[in-house]
Protein backbone atom coordinates (compact mmCIF):
# COMPACT_ATOMS: atom_id res chain seq x y z
CA UNK A 1 0.00 0.00 0.00
CA UNK A 2 1.32 3.09 -1.01
CA UNK A 3 0.40 6.61 1.23
CA UNK A 4 1.25 10.44 -0.26
CA UNK A 5 1.92 12.99 2.34
CA UNK A 6 1.18 16.19 0.19
CA UNK A 7 2.30 19.44 1.73
CA UNK A 8 1.72 21.64 -1.32
CA UNK A 9 -1.18 24.41 -1.17
CA UNK A 10 -2.44 23.71 -4.66
CA UNK A 11 -3.97 20.47 -4.90
CA UNK A 12 -3.52 20.42 -8.49
CA UNK A 13 -0.49 22.26 -8.99
CA UNK A 14 2.74 20.96 -10.15
CA UNK A 15 4.15 19.11 -7.35
CA UNK A 16 0.76 17.19 -7.29
CA UNK A 17 0.96 16.40 -10.79
CA UNK A 18 4.18 15.08 -10.37
CA UNK A 19 3.09 13.22 -7.81
CA UNK A 20 0.31 11.50 -9.33
CA UNK A 21 2.58 10.55 -12.28
CA UNK A 22 4.87 8.74 -10.33
CA UNK A 23 1.85 7.07 -9.26
CA UNK A 24 0.12 6.25 -12.21
CA UNK A 25 -0.60 2.43 -12.25
CA UNK A 26 -0.43 2.33 -8.76
CA UNK A 27 -3.67 2.50 -5.89
CA UNK A 28 -2.87 4.96 -3.44
CA UNK A 29 -3.98 6.84 -0.13
CA UNK A 30 -3.49 10.66 -0.80
CA UNK A 31 -3.52 13.17 2.31
CA UNK A 32 -3.45 16.58 1.89
CA UNK A 33 -1.81 17.88 4.65
CA UNK A 34 -3.15 20.83 4.20
CA UNK A 35 -6.85 19.88 4.92
CA UNK A 36 -5.66 18.07 8.36
CA UNK A 37 -5.65 19.97 11.97
CA UNK A 38 -1.93 18.82 13.06
CA UNK A 39 -0.97 21.19 16.57
CA UNK A 40 2.39 21.93 17.35
CA UNK A 41 4.07 19.19 18.88
CA UNK A 42 4.13 18.42 22.72
CA UNK A 43 8.01 18.08 23.77
CA UNK A 44 7.61 16.11 27.37
CA UNK A 45 10.71 14.13 26.83
CA UNK A 46 12.21 16.10 29.88
CA UNK A 47 9.20 16.72 32.11
CA UNK A 48 8.95 12.31 32.53
CA UNK A 49 5.31 12.93 31.07
CA UNK A 50 4.15 10.88 28.42
CA UNK A 51 2.04 11.02 25.25
CA UNK A 52 -1.12 8.55 24.87
CA UNK A 53 -3.43 10.77 23.39
CA UNK A 54 -3.82 12.94 20.22
CA UNK A 55 -5.72 15.86 19.71
CA UNK A 56 -5.30 16.61 16.23
CA UNK A 57 -5.42 14.46 12.89
CA UNK A 58 -2.05 13.25 13.65
CA UNK A 59 -3.14 9.44 14.64
CA UNK A 60 -5.28 8.96 12.13
CA UNK A 61 -2.27 9.97 9.10
CA UNK A 62 0.62 8.52 10.85
CA UNK A 63 -1.84 4.80 11.00
CA UNK A 64 -2.41 5.13 7.77
CA UNK A 65 1.79 5.34 7.50
CA UNK A 66 2.15 2.67 9.80
CA UNK A 67 -0.10 0.76 7.44
CA UNK A 68 1.84 1.41 4.44
CA UNK A 69 4.86 -0.02 2.70
CA UNK A 70 5.47 2.63 0.49
CA UNK A 71 5.51 6.39 2.04
CA UNK A 72 5.41 9.22 -0.74
CA UNK A 73 6.34 13.16 0.76
CA UNK A 74 5.48 15.54 -1.78
CA UNK A 75 5.90 18.99 -1.23
CA UNK A 76 6.96 21.95 -2.89
CA UNK A 77 10.23 23.85 -1.82
CA UNK A 78 8.92 26.88 0.07
CA UNK A 79 11.52 29.18 1.30
CA UNK A 80 14.18 26.46 0.46
CA UNK A 81 12.48 23.60 2.52
CA UNK A 82 9.93 21.47 2.52
CA UNK A 83 6.15 22.94 3.25
CA UNK A 84 5.39 23.81 6.97
CA UNK A 85 2.19 21.34 6.79
CA UNK A 86 4.92 17.99 6.09
CA UNK A 87 7.15 19.87 8.77
CA UNK A 88 4.70 19.60 11.18
CA UNK A 89 3.67 15.97 10.42
CA UNK A 90 7.05 14.60 10.98
CA UNK A 91 7.55 16.97 14.17
CA UNK A 92 4.89 15.01 15.25
CA UNK A 93 7.18 12.03 15.12
CA UNK A 94 8.70 13.09 18.68
CA UNK A 95 5.28 13.06 20.18
CA UNK A 96 5.17 9.15 18.58
CA UNK A 97 8.38 8.45 20.38
CA UNK A 98 7.23 9.10 23.49
CA UNK A 99 4.12 7.32 22.82
CA UNK A 100 3.58 3.91 25.10
CA UNK A 101 1.18 2.77 22.48
CA UNK A 102 3.45 3.15 19.86
CA UNK A 103 6.29 1.11 21.40
CA UNK A 104 7.78 -0.21 18.22
CA UNK A 105 7.19 2.84 16.04
CA UNK A 106 11.20 3.19 14.94
CA UNK A 107 11.35 -0.61 14.23
CA UNK A 108 8.33 -0.02 11.64
CA UNK A 109 9.41 3.24 10.23
CA UNK A 110 12.83 1.54 9.39
CA UNK A 111 10.85 -1.13 7.13
CA UNK A 112 8.72 1.36 4.96
CA UNK A 113 10.29 2.58 2.05
CA UNK A 114 10.14 5.95 1.81
CA UNK A 115 10.31 8.52 -1.40
CA UNK A 116 10.43 11.97 -1.30
CA UNK A 117 8.90 14.54 -4.51
CA UNK A 118 9.96 18.13 -4.47
CA UNK A 119 9.72 20.62 -7.09
CA UNK A 120 10.40 24.24 -7.04
CA UNK A 121 10.88 27.68 -9.03
CA UNK A 122 14.33 28.50 -7.80
CA UNK A 123 16.99 26.39 -9.05
CA UNK A 124 15.80 23.62 -7.24
CA UNK A 125 18.26 21.01 -8.67
CA UNK A 126 20.63 23.10 -6.28
CA UNK A 127 18.74 24.63 -3.64
CA UNK A 128 16.49 22.31 -2.83
CA UNK A 129 19.59 19.52 -1.57
CA UNK A 130 18.67 21.18 2.11
CA UNK A 131 15.44 19.38 1.82
CA UNK A 132 16.53 16.12 0.51
CA UNK A 133 19.26 15.82 3.42
CA UNK A 134 16.34 17.11 6.04
CA UNK A 135 14.15 13.91 4.89
CA UNK A 136 17.30 11.39 4.90
CA UNK A 137 18.51 12.79 8.70
CA UNK A 138 14.71 12.81 9.72
CA UNK A 139 14.60 9.20 8.57
CA UNK A 140 18.17 7.88 9.70
CA UNK A 141 17.34 8.98 13.14
CA UNK A 142 14.20 6.09 13.08
CA UNK A 143 16.26 3.67 11.63
CA UNK A 144 14.85 4.06 8.05
CA UNK A 145 16.18 5.59 4.51
CA UNK A 146 15.32 7.52 1.89
CA UNK A 147 15.22 5.42 -1.19
CA UNK A 148 14.50 8.13 -3.80
CA UNK A 149 13.47 11.50 -4.99
CA UNK A 150 12.33 13.25 -7.70
CA UNK A 151 13.64 17.45 -8.15
CA UNK A 152 11.20 19.17 -10.75
CA UNK A 153 11.59 22.64 -11.92
CA UNK A 154 8.20 24.52 -12.02
CA UNK A 155 7.34 28.16 -11.18
CA UNK A 156 3.83 28.58 -12.61
CA UNK A 157 0.87 26.77 -13.02
CA UNK A 158 1.88 23.52 -15.52
CA UNK A 159 5.25 24.71 -15.58
CA UNK A 160 5.94 21.13 -14.41
CA UNK A 161 5.58 19.71 -18.21
CA UNK A 162 8.41 21.16 -19.40
CA UNK A 163 10.60 19.37 -17.04
CA UNK A 164 11.92 16.39 -19.10
CA UNK A 165 13.95 15.37 -16.13
CA UNK A 166 11.24 15.38 -13.99
CA UNK A 167 8.96 13.67 -16.14
CA UNK A 168 11.27 11.32 -17.01
CA UNK A 169 12.19 9.96 -13.36
CA UNK A 170 8.59 9.96 -12.29
CA UNK A 171 7.74 7.37 -15.76
CA UNK A 172 11.06 5.31 -13.98
CA UNK A 173 8.93 5.30 -10.36
CA UNK A 174 5.89 3.93 -12.29
CA UNK A 175 7.80 0.93 -13.17
CA UNK A 176 10.29 0.60 -9.84
CA UNK A 177 7.12 1.14 -6.97
CA UNK A 178 5.55 -2.09 -6.20
CA UNK A 179 2.51 -3.22 -7.31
Amino acid sequence: MITVLFGGSRPEGNTARLTKMALSGHDYKWFDLTQYQLHPVRDVRHDGTKIDTYEDDYKKIIDQVLASDTIVFASPVYWYSISASLKAFIDHWSETLMDPNYKDFKAKMAKKDFRLIIVGGDFPKVKAKPCITQIKYSLEFLGATLSGYIIGTAEKPGDIDKDSYALNRAREWQDTLNK
